[in-house]
């Protein structure tokens, strides 16, 4: 319900859907170090190009990240996904998964940080008290 009032909002459900194939999926690997140097292991980020034919039948190619907690990590090439796209500017797309994904990783990573604050104000409280 929240997502269909957003796509109206912003006009995505105007947009003509389409089918779009993952043309390409490259995985990259960061790795992260404790304060002595120490690679402690690694944080894994696809990057996804993705191409579909316009209504003028030009193909048109974009590009989006997810990391390795998305559901989106799992796309393989010639993988086909529905997305929506702009009919004034055909290069211009919205995949509804990809803004869940995102939405997701945020609020995962507010929650994370309200956590951790309550945490340490939890501490100094019992420290004062």
């Amino acid at each position: 319900m929240l997502l269909e009032c957003w796509e109206q909002l912003r006009g995505y459900d105007k947009w003509i859907q389409t089918r779009a194939a993952i043309e390409r999926s490259d995985v990259a690997a960061t790795p992260y170090a404790n304060r002595s140097g120490e690679i402690m292991g690694y944080t894994y980020d696809a990057g996804d190009v993705i191409c579909w034919t316009d209504s003028k039948g030009e193909k048109q190619y974009a590009s989006f990240e997810v990391e390795e907690a998305s559901p989106l990590f799992q796309l393989i090439d010639g993988e086909t996904v529905s997305i929506r796209y702009d009919p004034a500017h055909p290069d211009r797309f919205y995949y509804r998964d990809l803004l869940r994904s995102r939405v997701h990783s945020i609020c995962r990573n507010i929650f994370g940080t309200v956590c951790l604050l309550a945490f340490f104000f939890l501490i100094i409280w019992a420290r004062l008290n």
